[in-house]
C-alpha cells in the first residue's frame, strides 16, 4: 500500500496576508477596540449603540440624509470608489468574495486591528456606502437568515461610527414567511438600497414585487436608492408600487449598467 502524502493545508496568517496589503500609516482608528470586552465576539460593541425595537432583536438601523449617490461601484472596483463625489460602495457580489476568514465582519467581532487599519485605509476617501449584501436565499433556514442580516447590521454599524460614512440599508429578505421580520430592523422613514439583479423574471420576480410592498407598507422609506443592469424602463416598471405610493426612486448608474447602455441592452 502506498501512502499518499497529505497536501498541506493554508492557514491564514494576518502579518504575511498584510505584506501584500497597503495600510496607511496616517490612518486610526477611532473606537477603543483596547477597553472593548476580548469575550465579545458577537459585536455588541457596535451593536450596544444603536435600539433593537424589533420582533428578533437586530440592531435598528437607518439613514435619513437628503443626499443620494450618482454612482454605486462594487467593492471589488478600487479605482471607481471615486468616480464621482457621490459614489457609493457596494458589495453586489458573491459571499465568495468578501465573506472570509479575513472579510470585513471577521475583522470586526474578532477585533483584528491590523486587518481593520487595512478596511479603513481601503475606504478611506468613501463618503457612501450600500449595507454589504450577506446571502439571503429563500432556502435559507430562519437562523442562517437572521444571522446573516444580523452581520450586515454590524458591518454597516463598524461603517458608521469607524469610518464616518453614510450608509444606506439594504432590503434583504429569504423567502416570503421572512417578510413578516426581515425588514423590522430598518427604520420607519429611512432610505433605502435595493439591487434588482436576478430578480427581473419568473418567481424571483414575483417575490420581489410582494417584498417591495411591505417594505413600502411596513418601513414607508423616504427614498428608494436602486442598484439595476437592466433598461430604464424595465427598471421602473419593477417599481411601480413605490411611484405610486409617491416614494422618492433613484435609479443610480453603475459599470454594468453603462456597458449595457452601450451595447443597447
Amino acid at each position: 500500500m502506498t501512502m499518499v502524502k497529505a497536501k498541506k493545508q493554508r492557514t491564514f496568517d494576518t502579518k504575511v496576508e498584510m505584506k501584500r496589503r497597503k495600510i496607511d500609516p496616517n490612518v486610526k482608528l477611532i473606537l477603543d477596540y483596547q477597553n472593548i470586552d476580548s469575550r465579545d465576539v458577537y459585536g455588541f460593541y457596535l451593536t450596544n449603540r444603536t435600539t433593537k425595537n424589533n420582533l428578533k432583536k437586530l440592531p435598528d438601523i437607518g439613514s435619513f440624509v437628503d443626499v443620494y449617490p450618482d454612482f454605486i461601484a462594487l467593492e471589488t472596483e478600487i479605482g471607481l470608489y471615486n468616480k464621482t463625489e457621490l459614489t457609493a460602495v457596494s458589495w453586489f457580489k458573491d459571499d465568495l468574495y468578501f465573506d472570509t476568514i479575513d472579510g470585513i465582519y471577521n475583522a470586526i467581532i474578532y477585533k483584528d486591528l491590523t486587518l481593520l487599519k487595512y478596511y479603513k485605509s481601503r475606504y478611506k476617501k468613501v463618503k457612501f456606502f450600500i449595507s454589504i449584501d450577506y446571502s439571503t436565499y429563500g432556502d435559507f433556514d430562519d437562523e442562517t437568515l437572521l444571522h446573516n442580516i444580523k452581520k450586515t447590521c454590524i458591518v454597516y454599524l463598524w461603517l458608521t461610527f469607524e469610518c464616518d460614512a453614510i450608509v444606506y440599508p439594504l432590503m434583504t429578505y429569504g423567502n416570503e414567511e421572512s417578510l413578516k421580520w426581515c425588514f423590522e430592523h430598518i427604520m420607519i422613514g429611512s432610505n433605502v438600497a435595493l439591487s434588482l439583479k436576478g430578480v427581473m423574471q419568473g418567481k424571483n420576480r414575483e417575490l420581489f414585487l410582494i417584498a417591495l410592498k411591505v417594505l413600502i407598507d411596513t418601513r414607508k422609506p423616504k427614498a428608494l436608492v436602486v442598484y439595476s443592469v437592466a433598461s430604464f424602463e424595465s427598471t421602473k416598471k419593477m417599481l411601480n408600487y413605490a411611484y405610486d405610493n409617491n416614494v422618492k426612486v433613484i435609479i443610480v448608474n453603475n459599470t454594468l449598467l453603462e456597458r449595457n447602455s452601450r451595447d443597447g441592452c
